[in-house]
This record gives structure tokens, sequence and C-alpha cells, in this order.
């Protein structure tokens, strides 16, 4: 279980030793002055590997590197790419990519999380992507690719962030101290000035948990904490090790982080600088300390001008007296509105709140009933107002649906099943972006049938169960989550008996007609702009790390609602990645045996990439997790 971790950066440290000091080293003269802080640029690239082909899955590498490159974009101003369960290629790739851009007065860090490796007889470390087979190096990357790729970079500054097992495995000797006695800024400024290629490793020779608190591992969380509440506008890497990482990490798990440069890389005892791009909160002390002047000369203030001609009339003045008087009253009317308007939000949360509580459908409308009566007056100032509103007459008219709604324990079936006229399509990547799982593109046909509208509920789920598995509770209209394959079958069984009817999981080629709003060229479900996408999906950027009601979000051209976001959702075909080689036209249902079933759609905590419509995830059938649910399908005959 420990070796199934966020492995980031082993390679590089184990390139600090064994690289040998050849090839092309790129960096600034020794004793050159630094650039402007002003023209320095940050750059990450962002590695989080989960859904191994051939090894064990891990949990929390790709919440740990989306999360990483969140706070890296919105709190540093970093340019960033984020590589989601990536292969050897992509990653090398990127790095190069990534070597062509960057300047020498640049800042580069990478940040691997996945499974780490040490090959006892050679003594190498090695990272392993999405594609490595066990006991077999040949698409391993060892730490001496990654050092010979560091030093090929020309920035000034790079930062290795690895989390794994035996990351720090090649880092046994003792640490460089990079603080100083003198003051602060004299500090920042020898470590700006001074190149640098430096490791952060999750711990030395030993396993390091996949786990920790809050959906990320110990050290990843330790990072994340430090990086959002710092307490300083510039502060270097060493400085974050020692003082937020390290003892929290050593204090909570058996393994002990480490902070090294990375030998034969081309440091010069200089460190990685990160700069807060929205002030902090300082202490007086700390306020002293200022980014460091490096020679840049502030323009020179041109002496004031004495003004000319000016109009003392007093009918000019009565003018602007009146304009100005006039100004005031519509300040006075945005403020009090803009202040009824927070209120309305305030309000609309509460409600929201409200209708997750395990009250009658009937109270729940009016809720939303008496919210739509009490702010009914209209800001001209703004469209906020106006969209709570609509939601707000959306959200009562579904409850007043489910109050009509007969449940499934009833015998009446479940409602909201579209009627899906069978077709033609393509089904796969048409849009070459695809894995490889995803491929070739190929012609399938499928007979009418029927499908939910919706996913499967927690309401549903406890009105046939009689209990309710899910992770994020107390939402009885959020998608019941929590749940493997094998429970599915249970679910449908027991509905099936009460109502006499036959659902069952769509398949794989329902699914995605379906989702494509009836077999057309659709990337995510309702659109292919990626700009859109938030219309249409709960994902990693707008989700709060959650599951919502099903049916808030807009419906694809079928009037399916959350096949992109959400919960990832099961699917009846048993997986294999190459099926589409040999897949038949009319109405396939998969491979006829395997050891996983396949997954749809993602979730609420996946980026874009991940959410396409013909992405395809895969678990074990007796596997639970709080992104996967499901929805219902039958057949029209």
């Amino acid at each position: 279980l420990f070796l199934a971790i966020l492995f980031v950066i082993g390679w590089a440290a184990s390139a600090r030793i064994y690289a040998e000091d050849r090839g092309i080293t790129v960096k600034g003269k020794k004793g050159a002055a630094a650039a402007p802080i002003s023209n320095a640029k940050y750059y990450a690239l962002i590695i989080g590997n989960n859904n191994y082909k051939n090894l064990p899955k891990l949990k929390t590498a790709v919440a740990d590197a989306s999360e990483v490159e969140k706070i890296l974009k919105e709190h540093y101003s970093f340019e960033t790419k984020l590589l989601l369960d990536a292969t050897r290629k992509e990653i090398l790739s990127s790095i190069n990519d990534f070597r062509k851009k960057l300047g020498q007065n640049d800042n580069f860090l990478i940040y691997y999380a996945g499974h780490g490796e040490f090959e006892k007889i050679s003594g190498k470390a090695y990272w392993l992507p999405v594609d490595a087979q066990k006991d077999d190096p040949v698409d391993w990357i060892m730490a001496d690719d990654i050092t010979s790729s560091i030093k090929r970079i020309a920035s000034r500054h790079i930062l290795v962030v690895s989390d794994s097992c035996y990351s720090g495995t090649l880092t046994r000797a003792a640490a460089t101290d990079l603080t100083t006695k003198g003051s602060r800024e004299e500090f920042v400024k020898k470590m700006m000035e001074r190149p640098s290629r430096t490791l952060m490793a999750s711990g030395g020779n030993e396993p390091v948990a996949d786990e920790g608190s809050g959906g990320h591992s110990v050290f990843a969380a330790a990072i994340l904490d430090a990086l959002e509440d710092a307490d300083k506008n510039v502060f270097t890497a060493e400085e974050m090790f020692h003082s937020r990482v390290k003892v929290v990490v050593a204090g909570k798990s058996e393994q002990v982080p480490e902070y090294n440069d990375i030998r034969n890389s081309g440091h010069e005892g200089g460190d990685f600088v990160f700069q807060h791009s929205k002030p902090v909160k300082e202490t007086a002390q700390e306020a002293s300390v200022q980014p460091p002047d490096l020679g840049v000369q502030p323009e020179p203030i041109a002496p004031a001008q004495a003004p000319k001609d000016i109009d003392f009339s007093l009918e000019g003045l009565e003018k602007k007296s009146m304009e100005r008087e006039k100004q005031l009253s519509i300040k006075s009317e945005k403020t009090r509105l803009a202040a009824l308007t927070q209120k309305m939000q305030t309000a609309f949360n509460k409600v929201i709140e409200f209708e997750k509580k395990k009250i009658s459908p009937d109270d729940k409308a009016e809720a939303w009933k008496y919210f739509k009566d009490t702010f009914n007056e209209d800001n001209p100032y703004s469209q906020e107002d106006d969209a709570m509103r609509q939601k707000a007459k959306e959200r009562m008219d579904y409850w007043l649906a489910m109050a009509k709604r007969p449940k499934g324990a009833s015998g009446k079936g479940i409602e909201g099943m579209i009627f899906v006229k069978g077709g033609c399509f393509e089904m796969g990547d048409t849009f070459g972006d695809g894995e490889s799982y995803e491929k070739p593109s190929h012609a399938v046909c499928v007979a009418d049938f029927y499908m939910g509208e919706a996913e499967v509920t927690q309401a549903e789920w406890q009105d046939i169960m009689g209990n309710n598995p899910s992770y994020f509770k107390d939402c009885d209209t959020c998608p019941v989550e929590n749940i493997a394959w094998n429970d599915v079958q249970e679910f449908i069984n027991k509905l099936n008996q009460k109502t006499g009817k036959k659902y069952r999981l769509p398949t794989e080629a329902e699914w995605e007609y379906a989702a494509r709003s009836g077999g057309k060229k659709e990337k995510w479900a309702g659109t292919s702009a990626e700009s859109e996408i938030g219309e249409y999906a709960w994902y990693g950027d707008n989700s709060e790390k959650k599951t919502h009601p099903v049916k808030q979000k807009k419906p694809n051209g079928l009037g399916f609602y959350d096949m992109s976001g959400n919960v990832w959702e099961w699917v009846s075909d048993w997986y294999n990645d190459r099926y589409y080689e040999s897949s038949p036209k009319n109405n396939p249902i998969g491979p006829s045996t395997g050891s996983e079933h396949a997954l749809r759609g993602g979730s609420w905590l996946d980026n874009p990439k991940r959410l396409r419509l013909t992405g395809r995830s895969w678990h074990y059938p007796v596997y639970r997790d709080n992104r996967f649910g499901f929805r219902l399908a039958s057949s029209a005959r």
C-alpha cells in the first residue's frame, strides 16, 4: 500500500549522485548580477499519476497535483502545465518543451506524484509512468534522465518536488545549510543571484504514505498549507521546507523529508525564491524585508506643474455641485442594492443547505418560493440577482416535481428516463487529443434504448437499499457515490424485483452515444468549447471538492444532465484498453471477460481533459470511491 504513493521526484534525487558531468550545462556566468525581480518569470510542470495500468492504483496523487497547480497559478502567478496519468513520453517531452521556452532569468518547478522505485542492483532511482510494467524498467524514467534534462535548461533556479517512496534515497549526504545569520533581505538577494538546482523529497530510503488528511498525502498537505498560508511575501524553498514542511511531515508520519541540492546539475549555492502575487499580512519585522534591490532604478518623477486658468465662476461651481450630488445619489443607490444582493446571496446559500436536509420535497419547494418572494427587487446594476431568482425557480419546480414522483419501492419504477432513438456514430477519439485506449475511432450503431436523465441520487438509493453509503451525505439529490460495480448490480436486482421492470447499466457505446447528444462530435456533454464547461459540469475548478445536487447545470442536446463531471459513472462493459481495435459495429457490449469494469464521464475532482466524453477509466468491480456513481438504462424492446 505504501508503495502506491505520490512519487514526485526520486529521479531528480538520483541524478544528484549518479549523473555524469557531461552534456550541455546551460547556466549564468559566476558572479553575474541577477536580473531585476520584475523580469523573473515562474513556470511549473506538475505531474500526478493515479490510474496505473499494470501497478496498484493510487488515491491522492491526482488530487495533490491538481491542488498544487491551482495554488501556484492563483497565489504565485506561475504559468503551469498539468499532466495527469502521464506516460514516459509525455513527461520527458513536456520537460523538453519547457527547456525550449525558459530564459536565463526564469524559475522552473517540477512536481511529481506517483509510484517510485529503487533498483538495488544498479543503485538507481526511478519514476514509474502510468504505463510502466512491474520488474521491467524499459518504460521507467531514471533519475539520470531528469538530471540530464535539468542540465540543459537555462533557468537560473530549478526546484524539483518529490512525494514518493524512496524519493530521497540518493540524497543521503548532509544537507547544505542555505540560511544566513545576516539580514533576510541580504539572504534572499544572494539566493536569487546564484543559480540553484534543488530537490525537496517526501522521504529518504523509506516508503511514504499515499494518504494523510483531507484527501492529500501528508507531504502534499504540508506543502499546500505552507503555500496557501504563507506569512511572508518573499521566501525561499529552503525556508518553507524547514519552517513548515519538515516538522509537520516528520511529526505526523514515519517518513522524514529531505531538502538538498541536485549534484552535477549546475547548482551554485542559490535557492528557489517564491514571490506571493497577493501581498500577505506581515509582522512589522517581516514587512521591513522587501524584495532585494537588484539594480533597478526608479523612473524620475517630473516636477508638479501649477494649474492654469482655473474657472472660479459660480455657474461652473453650481453645475459641478449638482453633478456631484447626482453621482453621490447614484453611488448611494448602488451601495444599497449591492448590500441587498449580498444579503440575497447569503440567503441563497442558506436555502441550498436547507434543501440538503432530510425533509419533504414540498418543504424544500416552499423554501425556494419564500426566497423568490422575499428578494423580488431588481438590481439594474447587476445580473447576479436575476441569476439567483432563475436558479431558485428551477429548484422550486424540481422539488414540486419530486413531490409528485412515486418512490421506486412503490413499484412505479424510476422516473426521468429519456427515450434515445438509436443510430450510428463515430465512437472514440475524433479530436486527435485522446489516449491510446480511446483509439482507434470506429463506426458503431446502437439500437433504441432508455437512459436516466440524471445520475441515481442518494434518496433513490436509500429508497431501494435502506442505507446510504455516500461519502458526501445529507444531500438527498446529490448522486449516490462510494459504491462498487457489484453494489450497483445488487441495487438493480432489488429495483427490478420491486418494479417488475428491467433496468440495467448502459453499455459504453450507449453511454457515449447519449452523452454526445445522439452521436454528435462533441468534446464535453453539451459543448466543445472548454470555456463553457462550467455551464454543464461540476469539476475540479468549480465543485469546491464535493458532489452537487443533480440537474443544476445545463443538460446536453438530448436532455441528459451531469454526463461530464459530478461523478464517474459505472457502465456494464468489462474494460480492455485495446477493445476498440476489434469492437463489432452493431450494439457492442464490451469484452466477454475481464478483471475491471469501465467508468465514463469524469468527476467533481477532475480537470477538463478527464471530463472528455471519449475518456475512459476502469476499476475492480469491488472497488468503492467517492467519485464513482451511476445512471440507469433499459432496452426499448
